[in-house]
Protein backbone atom coordinates (compact mmCIF):
# COMPACT_ATOMS: atom_id res chain seq x y z
CA UNK A 1 0.00 0.00 0.00
CA UNK A 2 2.70 2.43 -0.77
CA UNK A 3 0.32 5.70 -0.55
CA UNK A 4 1.26 9.21 -0.91
CA UNK A 5 -1.29 11.99 -1.29
CA UNK A 6 -4.54 10.21 -1.79
CA UNK A 7 -7.76 12.01 -2.82
CA UNK A 8 -11.31 11.69 -1.42
CA UNK A 9 -12.89 14.70 -3.65
CA UNK A 10 -15.85 11.92 -4.36
CA UNK A 11 -16.79 11.96 -0.58
CA UNK A 12 -18.98 15.22 0.03
CA UNK A 13 -17.05 16.07 3.55
CA UNK A 14 -13.45 15.27 1.99
CA UNK A 15 -13.51 18.64 -0.18
CA UNK A 16 -13.11 21.03 2.11
CA UNK A 17 -11.37 18.33 5.27
CA UNK A 18 -8.12 19.11 6.16
CA UNK A 19 -6.52 16.17 6.70
CA UNK A 20 -4.30 16.46 9.84
CA UNK A 21 -3.99 13.34 12.84
CA UNK A 22 -3.96 14.42 16.28
CA UNK A 23 -0.55 14.60 16.15
CA UNK A 24 0.08 17.36 14.19
CA UNK A 25 0.41 19.92 17.37
CA UNK A 26 2.79 17.41 19.30
CA UNK A 27 5.64 19.87 19.43
CA UNK A 28 3.41 22.90 19.35
CA UNK A 29 -0.28 22.49 19.88
CA UNK A 30 -0.78 26.45 20.05
CA UNK A 31 0.77 26.50 16.85
CA UNK A 32 -2.41 26.74 14.66
CA UNK A 33 -4.47 28.56 16.82
CA UNK A 34 -6.86 31.26 15.17
CA UNK A 35 -6.79 28.83 12.15
CA UNK A 36 -9.72 26.21 11.62
CA UNK A 37 -9.15 22.53 11.42
CA UNK A 38 -11.62 20.14 10.31
CA UNK A 39 -11.01 16.21 11.58
CA UNK A 40 -12.75 13.24 10.44
CA UNK A 41 -13.41 9.63 12.36
CA UNK A 42 -15.64 7.87 14.06
CA UNK A 43 -16.72 8.60 17.56
CA UNK A 44 -15.11 5.65 19.44
CA UNK A 45 -16.48 6.86 23.09
CA UNK A 46 -17.89 9.89 25.14
CA UNK A 47 -16.63 11.17 28.31
CA UNK A 48 -19.20 13.43 29.62
CA UNK A 49 -22.56 15.19 28.34
CA UNK A 50 -20.10 17.67 26.20
CA UNK A 51 -17.05 15.81 25.04
CA UNK A 52 -16.23 12.54 22.42
CA UNK A 53 -13.84 10.48 21.74
CA UNK A 54 -12.20 9.31 18.28
CA UNK A 55 -9.15 7.38 19.66
CA UNK A 56 -6.92 9.21 21.93
CA UNK A 57 -8.23 12.71 21.11
CA UNK A 58 -11.01 14.65 22.99
CA UNK A 59 -13.63 16.41 20.87
CA UNK A 60 -14.76 19.12 23.15
CA UNK A 61 -17.88 21.11 22.46
CA UNK A 62 -19.91 23.83 24.40
CA UNK A 63 -23.70 24.83 24.35
CA UNK A 64 -22.56 26.95 21.24
CA UNK A 65 -20.97 24.31 19.31
CA UNK A 66 -23.21 24.06 15.92
CA UNK A 67 -24.29 20.59 15.39
CA UNK A 68 -26.15 19.15 12.49
CA UNK A 69 -26.47 16.26 10.26
CA UNK A 70 -25.49 15.41 6.60
CA UNK A 71 -28.07 12.79 5.09
CA UNK A 72 -28.67 10.77 2.16
CA UNK A 73 -30.19 13.62 0.56
CA UNK A 74 -26.92 15.81 1.09
CA UNK A 75 -28.67 18.96 2.92
CA UNK A 76 -27.44 19.85 6.52
CA UNK A 77 -29.98 19.50 9.20
CA UNK A 78 -30.01 20.29 12.92
CA UNK A 79 -28.96 17.54 14.91
CA UNK A 80 -28.60 16.95 18.90
CA UNK A 81 -25.50 16.66 20.51
CA UNK A 82 -27.17 13.94 23.07
CA UNK A 83 -27.70 11.68 19.77
CA UNK A 84 -24.70 11.40 18.63
CA UNK A 85 -23.66 7.77 19.50
CA UNK A 86 -20.39 5.93 19.21
CA UNK A 87 -19.61 4.68 15.77
CA UNK A 88 -21.06 7.89 14.00
CA UNK A 89 -18.60 9.05 11.36
CA UNK A 90 -18.39 13.03 12.21
CA UNK A 91 -16.36 15.86 11.12
CA UNK A 92 -15.46 18.43 13.63
CA UNK A 93 -13.94 21.61 12.95
CA UNK A 94 -12.25 24.07 15.32
CA UNK A 95 -9.43 24.25 16.92
CA UNK A 96 -6.86 22.27 19.01
CA UNK A 97 -6.27 23.40 22.64
CA UNK A 98 -3.70 20.61 23.55
CA UNK A 99 -2.01 17.97 22.71
CA UNK A 100 -4.77 15.19 22.29
CA UNK A 101 -7.46 18.20 22.92
CA UNK A 102 -9.36 19.77 20.44
CA UNK A 103 -11.90 22.40 20.26
CA UNK A 104 -15.08 21.71 17.98
CA UNK A 105 -16.86 25.04 17.00
CA UNK A 106 -19.26 22.79 14.62
CA UNK A 107 -19.66 18.76 14.44
CA UNK A 108 -21.28 17.63 11.14
CA UNK A 109 -22.47 13.90 11.56
CA UNK A 110 -22.65 11.72 8.56
CA UNK A 111 -26.20 9.82 8.71
CA UNK A 112 -25.27 8.71 5.48
CA UNK A 113 -23.64 5.46 5.92
CA UNK A 114 -25.93 2.89 7.22
CA UNK A 115 -24.25 0.34 10.15
CA UNK A 116 -26.54 -2.00 10.41
CA UNK A 117 -28.20 -2.42 6.74
CA UNK A 118 -25.01 -4.31 4.61
CA UNK A 119 -24.64 -4.82 1.27
CA UNK A 120 -21.42 -5.28 -0.92
CA UNK A 121 -19.43 -7.54 -2.95
CA UNK A 122 -16.55 -9.84 -2.17
CA UNK A 123 -14.45 -12.37 -4.19
CA UNK A 124 -13.92 -15.35 -1.04
CA UNK A 125 -10.97 -15.30 0.58
CA UNK A 126 -12.23 -18.79 2.51
CA UNK A 127 -14.06 -21.72 1.32
CA UNK A 128 -17.66 -21.66 2.87
CA UNK A 129 -18.05 -25.12 4.79
CA UNK A 130 -21.64 -24.44 4.44
CA UNK A 131 -21.57 -24.44 0.26
CA UNK A 132 -23.12 -27.37 -0.24
CA UNK A 133 -26.60 -27.07 1.94
CA UNK A 134 -26.57 -23.17 0.59
CA UNK A 135 -26.99 -24.94 -2.90
CA UNK A 136 -29.62 -27.18 -1.83
CA UNK A 137 -31.86 -23.86 -0.31
CA UNK A 138 -31.04 -24.67 3.46
CA UNK A 139 -29.63 -22.87 5.93
CA UNK A 140 -25.64 -21.89 6.19
CA UNK A 141 -23.21 -19.60 6.83
CA UNK A 142 -20.28 -18.01 4.80
CA UNK A 143 -17.47 -15.62 5.87
CA UNK A 144 -17.27 -13.01 3.17
CA UNK A 145 -16.15 -8.79 3.62
CA UNK A 146 -15.32 -8.94 7.04
CA UNK A 147 -18.50 -9.95 7.75
CA UNK A 148 -20.50 -13.36 8.79
CA UNK A 149 -23.26 -13.94 6.92
CA UNK A 150 -25.90 -15.90 7.94
CA UNK A 151 -28.96 -17.81 5.67
CA UNK A 152 -31.99 -18.90 6.05
CA UNK A 153 -34.58 -20.70 3.97
CA UNK A 154 -36.24 -17.79 2.97
CA UNK A 155 -32.79 -16.11 1.85
CA UNK A 156 -33.24 -14.72 -1.68
CA UNK A 157 -30.42 -17.03 -3.36
CA UNK A 158 -28.84 -17.26 -6.55
CA UNK A 159 -26.27 -20.04 -6.25
CA UNK A 160 -25.98 -22.55 -8.85
CA UNK A 161 -22.00 -22.96 -9.39
CA UNK A 162 -22.49 -24.94 -12.62
CA UNK A 163 -23.55 -21.18 -13.84
CA UNK A 164 -20.58 -19.29 -12.65
CA UNK A 165 -17.72 -20.47 -15.20
CA UNK A 166 -15.14 -17.65 -15.45
CA UNK A 167 -13.25 -16.26 -18.28
CA UNK A 168 -11.72 -19.10 -18.97
CA UNK A 169 -15.24 -21.76 -18.76
CA UNK A 170 -13.49 -22.18 -15.50
CA UNK A 171 -16.12 -24.20 -13.09
CA UNK A 172 -16.36 -24.87 -8.93
CA UNK A 173 -14.74 -28.01 -8.24
CA UNK A 174 -16.88 -30.54 -6.56
CA UNK A 175 -17.69 -29.95 -3.01
CA UNK A 176 -17.12 -26.05 -1.31
CA UNK A 177 -14.57 -24.72 -2.90
CA UNK A 178 -15.62 -21.50 -3.94
CA UNK A 179 -12.89 -19.74 -2.79
CA UNK A 180 -11.70 -16.97 -5.11
CA UNK A 181 -15.57 -16.76 -6.53
CA UNK A 182 -17.53 -13.67 -6.41
CA UNK A 183 -20.64 -13.26 -3.73
CA UNK A 184 -23.09 -10.41 -3.72
CA UNK A 185 -24.96 -9.82 -0.46
CA UNK A 186 -27.19 -7.68 1.33
CA UNK A 187 -28.55 -8.33 4.86
CA UNK A 188 -28.96 -6.57 8.18
CA UNK A 189 -26.16 -6.77 11.02
CA UNK A 190 -27.50 -8.23 14.59
CA UNK A 191 -26.76 -7.34 18.24
CA UNK A 192 -23.91 -10.15 17.75
CA UNK A 193 -22.51 -8.90 14.86
CA UNK A 194 -23.67 -11.56 12.68
CA UNK A 195 -25.35 -10.57 9.59
CA UNK A 196 -28.88 -11.62 8.90
CA UNK A 197 -28.83 -12.29 4.97
CA UNK A 198 -31.75 -11.33 2.76
CA UNK A 199 -30.10 -12.23 -0.34
CA UNK A 200 -26.85 -13.49 -1.60
CA UNK A 201 -25.44 -14.31 -5.65
CA UNK A 202 -22.54 -16.24 -6.42
CA UNK A 203 -20.09 -15.17 -9.12
CA UNK A 204 -17.34 -15.86 -11.26
CA UNK A 205 -14.07 -14.95 -10.22
CA UNK A 206 -12.19 -11.91 -11.39
CA UNK A 207 -11.00 -11.90 -14.32
CA UNK A 208 -7.63 -13.25 -15.49
CA UNK A 209 -6.37 -9.45 -16.20
CA UNK A 210 -7.18 -8.32 -12.99
CA UNK A 211 -3.80 -10.20 -11.67
CA UNK A 212 -1.43 -8.83 -14.98
CA UNK A 213 1.18 -5.62 -15.03
CA UNK A 214 0.56 -3.14 -17.29
CA UNK A 215 2.67 -3.06 -20.24
CA UNK A 216 4.29 -6.41 -19.81
CA UNK A 217 6.18 -5.51 -16.98
CA UNK A 218 7.82 -8.31 -14.75
CA UNK A 219 10.07 -8.14 -11.78
CA UNK A 220 12.44 -10.18 -10.97
CA UNK A 221 15.28 -10.71 -7.94
CA UNK A 222 18.64 -10.13 -9.64
CA UNK A 223 22.32 -9.30 -8.15
CA UNK A 224 24.26 -5.43 -8.88
CA UNK A 225 27.20 -6.70 -11.31
CA UNK A 226 29.32 -3.78 -10.23
CA UNK A 227 28.84 -4.24 -6.10
CA UNK A 228 26.72 -7.39 -5.82
CA UNK A 229 24.05 -5.80 -3.54
CA UNK A 230 21.00 -7.82 -3.73
CA UNK A 231 18.49 -5.90 -6.19
CA UNK A 232 14.67 -5.96 -7.81
CA UNK A 233 14.76 -5.05 -11.21
CA UNK A 234 11.55 -4.32 -13.59
CA UNK A 235 11.61 -5.31 -16.74
CA UNK A 236 10.16 -4.89 -20.19
CA UNK A 237 10.79 -7.34 -22.16
CA UNK A 238 14.99 -7.74 -22.07
CA UNK A 239 15.10 -3.96 -20.86
CA UNK A 240 15.56 -3.45 -17.23
CA UNK A 241 13.45 0.03 -16.54
CA UNK A 242 14.17 0.01 -13.07
CA UNK A 243 15.92 -0.98 -9.98
CA UNK A 244 15.51 -1.45 -6.46
CA UNK A 245 17.97 -2.18 -3.32
CA UNK A 246 16.60 -5.05 -1.53
CA UNK A 247 18.17 -4.91 2.27
CA UNK A 248 20.77 -7.34 1.90
CA UNK A 249 19.85 -9.42 5.36
CA UNK A 250 18.65 -12.53 4.55
CA UNK A 251 17.48 -13.71 7.96
CA UNK A 252 15.34 -10.85 7.92
CA UNK A 253 13.80 -11.12 4.12
CA UNK A 254 12.96 -14.82 4.81
CA UNK A 255 11.02 -13.59 7.41
CA UNK A 256 9.25 -11.39 6.14
CA UNK A 257 8.71 -14.48 3.09
CA UNK A 258 7.38 -16.96 5.86
CA UNK A 259 5.34 -14.37 7.49
CA UNK A 260 3.47 -13.86 3.87
CA UNK A 261 3.21 -16.85 3.05
CA UNK A 262 1.69 -17.76 6.18
CA UNK A 263 -1.25 -15.32 5.63
CA UNK A 264 -2.06 -16.42 2.56
CA UNK A 265 -6.13 -17.40 2.33
CA UNK A 266 -7.30 -20.37 -0.26
CA UNK A 267 -8.32 -17.79 -2.60
CA UNK A 268 -4.45 -16.93 -3.48
CA UNK A 269 -4.23 -20.82 -4.97
CA UNK A 270 -7.27 -20.89 -7.15
CA UNK A 271 -7.22 -17.18 -8.97
CA UNK A 272 -8.45 -16.55 -12.42
CA UNK A 273 -4.80 -16.20 -13.38
CA UNK A 274 -1.88 -18.00 -11.68
CA UNK A 275 -0.11 -15.40 -9.64
CA UNK A 276 2.61 -16.22 -6.92
CA UNK A 277 2.70 -14.17 -4.05
CA UNK A 278 6.38 -12.82 -3.39
CA UNK A 279 7.47 -10.72 -0.19
CA UNK A 280 10.91 -8.39 -0.61
CA UNK A 281 11.97 -6.36 2.26
CA UNK A 282 13.02 -3.24 0.44
CA UNK A 283 15.89 -0.20 1.22
CA UNK A 284 13.22 2.36 2.32
CA UNK A 285 12.94 4.70 5.42
CA UNK A 286 9.50 5.44 4.46
CA UNK A 287 6.79 3.48 7.01
CA UNK A 288 5.62 2.09 4.03
CA UNK A 289 4.53 -1.34 2.02
CA UNK A 290 2.47 -1.57 -1.26
CA UNK A 291 0.81 -4.69 -3.52
CA UNK A 292 1.30 -5.21 -6.84
CA UNK A 293 -1.65 -7.27 -8.97
CA UNK A 294 0.55 -10.04 -9.58
CA UNK A 295 1.24 -10.55 -5.88
CA UNK A 296 4.34 -8.47 -5.63
CA UNK A 297 4.49 -6.92 -2.19
CA UNK A 298 7.28 -4.51 -1.20
CA UNK A 299 7.88 -3.72 2.55
CA UNK A 300 9.98 -0.75 3.49
CA UNK A 301 12.76 -1.46 5.95
CA UNK A 302 11.03 1.71 7.25
CA UNK A 303 7.90 -0.25 8.04
CA UNK A 304 10.27 -3.10 9.59
CA UNK A 305 11.06 -0.70 12.17
CA UNK A 306 8.26 0.94 13.04
CA UNK A 307 6.34 -1.93 13.95
CA UNK A 308 5.65 -2.90 17.58
CA UNK A 309 4.70 -6.29 17.08
CA UNK A 310 4.07 -9.27 14.68
CA UNK A 311 0.55 -8.88 14.98
CA UNK A 312 0.43 -5.12 13.48
CA UNK A 313 2.68 -6.58 10.74
CA UNK A 314 0.49 -8.70 9.82
CA UNK A 315 -2.01 -6.74 9.45
CA UNK A 316 -0.74 -4.69 7.03
CA UNK A 317 0.16 -7.55 5.16
CA UNK A 318 -3.08 -8.74 5.63
CA UNK A 319 -4.71 -5.87 3.89
CA UNK A 320 -1.97 -6.07 1.05
CA UNK A 321 -2.79 -9.59 0.26
CA UNK A 322 -6.72 -8.48 0.21
CA UNK A 323 -6.08 -5.85 -2.01
CA UNK A 324 -4.62 -8.29 -4.66
CA UNK A 325 -7.14 -11.28 -4.29
CA UNK A 326 -10.37 -8.57 -4.61
CA UNK A 327 -8.59 -7.12 -7.65
CA UNK A 328 -8.92 -3.46 -6.06
CA UNK A 329 -6.27 -2.22 -9.06
CA UNK A 330 -8.72 -3.67 -11.65
CA UNK A 331 -11.25 -1.81 -10.12
CA UNK A 332 -9.53 1.41 -10.63
CA UNK A 333 -7.64 1.23 -13.63
CA UNK A 334 -5.99 4.28 -14.81
CA UNK A 335 -6.84 4.90 -18.77
CA UNK A 336 -3.51 6.95 -19.02
CA UNK A 337 -1.13 4.14 -18.43
CA UNK A 338 0.11 4.00 -21.95
CA UNK A 339 1.38 7.38 -22.22
CA UNK A 340 2.73 7.96 -18.85
CA UNK A 341 4.85 4.21 -18.92
CA UNK A 342 6.83 5.77 -22.26
CA UNK A 343 7.84 9.28 -20.67
CA UNK A 344 9.68 7.34 -18.09
CA UNK A 345 11.24 4.58 -19.67
CA UNK A 346 12.91 7.28 -21.88
CA UNK A 347 13.63 9.00 -19.01
CA UNK A 348 15.72 6.68 -16.86
CA UNK A 349 19.71 6.70 -16.70
CA UNK A 350 21.08 3.06 -17.29
CA UNK A 351 21.63 1.00 -14.48
CA UNK A 352 19.77 3.66 -12.15
CA UNK A 353 17.91 3.19 -8.66
CA UNK A 354 14.40 4.07 -7.65
CA UNK A 355 15.06 7.10 -5.95
CA UNK A 356 10.85 7.22 -5.87
CA UNK A 357 9.00 3.96 -5.79
CA UNK A 358 5.88 5.97 -5.70
CA UNK A 359 6.92 7.80 -8.18
CA UNK A 360 7.37 4.84 -10.79
CA UNK A 361 4.60 2.81 -9.75
CA UNK A 362 2.58 5.66 -10.68
CA UNK A 363 4.30 6.70 -13.60
CA UNK A 364 4.16 2.88 -14.64
CA UNK A 365 0.08 2.69 -14.31
CA UNK A 366 -0.51 1.79 -10.93
CA UNK A 367 -1.37 4.56 -9.83
CA UNK A 368 -3.74 3.88 -7.03
CA UNK A 369 -0.89 2.40 -5.22
CA UNK A 370 0.41 6.04 -4.86
CA UNK A 371 -2.93 7.45 -4.87
CA UNK A 372 -4.67 4.83 -3.32
CA UNK A 373 -8.08 3.47 -3.68
CA UNK A 374 -11.48 4.93 -3.14
CA UNK A 375 -12.92 4.31 0.53
CA UNK A 376 -14.90 1.56 0.31
CA UNK A 377 -11.76 -0.48 -1.28
CA UNK A 378 -9.95 0.56 1.35
CA UNK A 379 -12.39 -0.30 4.07
CA UNK A 380 -13.15 -3.67 2.58
CA UNK A 381 -9.08 -4.22 2.40
CA UNK A 382 -9.36 -3.25 6.40
CA UNK A 383 -12.13 -5.49 7.00
CA UNK A 384 -10.88 -8.75 5.28
CA UNK A 385 -6.85 -7.82 7.01
CA UNK A 386 -8.78 -7.53 10.16
CA UNK A 387 -10.82 -11.01 9.02
CA UNK A 388 -7.51 -12.58 7.97
CA UNK A 389 -5.71 -12.11 11.11
CA UNK A 390 -8.47 -13.14 13.36
CA UNK A 391 -8.51 -16.37 11.42
CA UNK A 392 -4.64 -17.00 12.41
CA UNK A 393 -5.28 -16.07 15.69
CA UNK A 394 -3.27 -12.60 15.87
CA UNK A 395 -5.25 -9.89 18.38
CA UNK A 396 -6.50 -7.73 15.69
CA UNK A 397 -6.44 -4.57 17.92
CA UNK A 398 -3.23 -4.21 17.14
CA UNK A 399 -4.52 -3.03 13.64
CA UNK A 400 -6.05 0.53 14.99
CA UNK A 401 -3.48 0.49 17.46
CA UNK A 402 -0.88 0.66 14.50
CA UNK A 403 -2.88 3.87 13.94
CA UNK A 404 -1.08 5.39 17.33
CA UNK A 405 2.19 4.59 15.84
CA UNK A 406 1.85 6.28 12.39
CA UNK A 407 0.44 9.45 14.30
CA UNK A 408 3.34 9.64 16.74
CA UNK A 409 5.60 9.31 14.11
CA UNK A 410 4.41 11.40 11.20
CA UNK A 411 3.56 14.18 13.57
CA UNK A 412 2.75 17.04 11.71
CA UNK A 413 2.59 16.17 8.68
CA UNK A 414 -1.50 16.40 6.94
CA UNK A 415 -1.55 12.72 5.53
CA UNK A 416 0.83 9.83 5.92
CA UNK A 417 1.79 7.76 3.21
CA UNK A 418 0.66 4.06 4.65
CA UNK A 419 -2.01 5.35 6.23
CA UNK A 420 -3.24 8.01 3.59
CA UNK A 421 -5.50 6.29 2.01
CA UNK A 422 -7.78 6.13 4.67
CA UNK A 423 -7.52 10.12 5.04
CA UNK A 424 -5.56 9.65 7.70
CA UNK A 425 -4.63 8.01 10.79
CA UNK A 426 -7.54 9.39 13.10
CA UNK A 427 -10.22 7.94 10.65
CA UNK A 428 -8.42 5.04 9.82
CA UNK A 429 -7.63 3.73 13.33
CA UNK A 430 -11.33 4.78 14.47
CA UNK A 431 -12.74 2.74 11.80
CA UNK A 432 -10.85 -0.08 12.77
CA UNK A 433 -12.36 0.37 16.42
CA UNK A 434 -15.60 0.32 15.81
CA UNK A 435 -15.10 -2.11 12.89
CA UNK A 436 -14.35 -4.76 15.64
CA UNK A 437 -16.91 -3.82 17.96
CA UNK A 438 -19.49 -3.74 15.63
CA UNK A 439 -18.52 -7.39 14.07
CA UNK A 440 -16.53 -9.09 17.10
CA UNK A 441 -18.99 -7.41 20.19
CA UNK A 442 -18.19 -10.16 22.80
CA UNK A 443 -15.60 -11.58 21.69
CA UNK A 444 -12.16 -11.64 23.82
CA UNK A 445 -9.11 -11.14 22.69
CA UNK A 446 -6.97 -11.46 25.77
CA UNK A 447 -5.44 -14.95 24.53
CA UNK A 448 -4.78 -13.95 21.02
CA UNK A 449 -0.78 -13.28 20.13
CA UNK A 450 0.10 -10.28 20.01
CA UNK A 451 4.55 -10.98 19.33
CA UNK A 452 6.25 -14.15 18.60
CA UNK A 453 9.79 -15.15 18.71
CA UNK A 454 10.65 -14.36 15.44
CA UNK A 455 9.42 -11.50 15.06
CA UNK A 456 12.12 -10.48 17.89
CA UNK A 457 14.78 -12.18 16.29
CA UNK A 458 13.98 -9.82 12.62
CA UNK A 459 14.26 -6.98 14.97
CA UNK A 460 17.83 -7.92 16.12
CA UNK A 461 18.89 -8.71 13.05
CA UNK A 462 17.30 -5.63 11.20
CA UNK A 463 19.32 -3.37 13.91
CA UNK A 464 18.57 0.26 13.60
CA UNK A 465 16.75 1.20 10.53
CA UNK A 466 16.18 4.62 9.76
CA UNK A 467 12.58 5.67 9.70
CA UNK A 468 11.19 8.41 8.08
Amino acid sequence: MMRTARSYAKHPFASAVILLSCAALLAAPGALAGNKIKLHGYITGRLDDRTLLILDDRIETTAATKIQSQDASGGDHSYEFANIAVGMLIEAEGQWLDRHKFFAEKITVDLREDEKHLHGSAYLQEDPEDAPQIEKGEGGEVQADGYWLDLSTTTKREWVPDKVAGTNNEKPAPGSNLAGYRVKYAGVRRQDGRVDTSQIELGPKAPADAYKLPHDLAIMPSTDPQTAIPILEFRQGKKVVARMKLLADRSVQEYASHLGDSLLPPAAQRTSWPIEFRFFVIEDPEINAASLPDGTTLINTGLLGAVQNESQLAFVLSHEIAHVLQAHEKREADETRGARVGLLIAGLAAGAFIGNAGVFLAEVGIASVVNGHERQLENQADRLGLQNVIERGYDPREAPNFSRVMINHYGDRSTSKLWSGHENSLYRGSFLTIQLGRVYPDKDWSGAKKNTQAFEKMKDDLGPVKVM
